[in-house]
């Protein structure tokens, strides 16, 4: 009897409760993390600036180019972004950086944090694929302490979309009834 695959769904990443108080991130797994990424981190950087612009292209129909100054606050917020995740943080201060600042920037929805959401979950996913890429590169004996680095990396990231949608939710215009 010859085995069938069955076609799954991709597993989007959920977002964490906040505040996190039981996040079991141990300084090995953490140091693994940044470890796999370190030497990506510019790489990455790029990727994700052109992720958003093609995202940004394909929303307004843009035929000019984006305007340098905007590029480069692109690439700081991603940068700090990227070490952010790579060392694992999800205390309230970059949790608040992410979600006001980072990501919007990078999802280009401005001060309106609103439109925060759906946005940020497709640049979390993109993220995420390239981390765990960088994770998973090389050949191991031993898969646990790569497993463990990409808890790290899935926790961190559950985090800061939780994070995001939250500031997303508390955002929203409140809607009067009339009734």
């Amino acid at each position: 009897m010859e085995a069938t695959r069955e076609p799954r769904p991709f597993l989007y990443l959920k977002a964490k409760s906040l505040p996190i108080v039981d996040a079991d991130l141990d300084a090995a797994s953490v140091a693994q993390l940044q470890a796999s990424m370190q030497d990506e981190i510019s790489q990455i950087v790029r990727s994700v600036v052109d992720f958003t612009i093609a995202r940004d292209n394909e929303k307004t129909r843009r035929t000019q180019p984006i305007p340098m100054s905007v590029l480069n606050r692109r690439r700081r917020a991603a940068r700090s972004w990227l070490l952010a995740i790579a060392e694992g943080r999800i205390d309230a201060v970059t949790l608040h950086t992410v979600s006001t600042q980072w990501l919007p920037l990078l999802c280009g929805t401005g001060p309106d944090l609103a439109l925060l959401a759906d946005p940020a979950v497709d640049l979390i996913e993109f993220v995420r694929g390239a981390a765990t890429a960088c994770i998973f590169d090389e050949v191991a004996a031993n898969l646990l302490p790569h497993a463990r680095a990409l808890h790290v990396l899935e926790t961190t990231l559950s985090a800061h979309l939780a994070a995001a949608q939250q500031m997303a939710r508390r955002s929203e215009p409140a809607t009067v009834s009339h009734g």
